[in-house]
């Protein structure tokens, strides 16, 4: 009787750790598909392109499907001094952002064609648990196709304004 009560235990106890180990698994997975905290140097799910705007070069990840301008930099407790995140549109429109989620101000250049067309300037993330329906939207003044989040003061540190070209070509 011993041994099977041993064996039991082993049984019951290796079980135990074998449960643990899939729901430390599954727990680190569901972690890491929800929050991308920072942009990887190479190598990312997004598409990474250069731009250029009155002459400073910016290497920026596209967001191109509506995924990924439905997460766009949220949940990055960071981002590179002189990177960004283009968001690529198919027709030039009112574009409408909100910072949720956000863990960084940042500057919000509206471009359209090749042309920057508004700036808006230090958009601040928002408090923590602030409620959805309480959270600014921010907007462009005119219809852009094209939208650049950059670290907040990167237009000002660049002397980035409206009214300068943008070159896309390699988009």
């Amino acid at each position: 009787m011993t041994f099977f009560k041993v064996k039991k235990t082993l049984l019951l106890f290796i079980g135990f750790i074998v449960i643990i180990f899939i729901g430390f698994i599954v727990w680190k997975g569901i972690g890491l598909s929800y929050r991308q905290k920072d942009l990887p140097p190479g190598g990312s799910v997004y598409n990474s392109v250069n731009i250029k705007i009155a002459g400073t070069e910016i290497p920026v990840f596209l967001a191109l499907s509506e995924e990924e301008k439905r997460l766009g930099l949220s949940g990055r407790k960071s981002l590179p001094d002189n990177q960004g995140m283009l968001f690529v549109f198919d027709t030039k429109s009112y574009q409408t952002f909100w910072m949720k989620d956000m863990l960084i101000p940042i500057d919000i250049i509206w471009i359209s064609d090749d042309i920057i067309v508004d700036i808006s300037k230090n958009v601040p993330n928002p408090v923590p648990g602030t409620v959805q329906a309480q959270l600014p939207l921010y907007s462009s003044s005119k219809p852009a196709n094209y939208v650049l989040e950059v670290n907040a003061g990167f237009s000002d540190k660049y002397s980035i304004k409206i009214g300068d070209k943008v070159d896309l070509s390699e988009i």
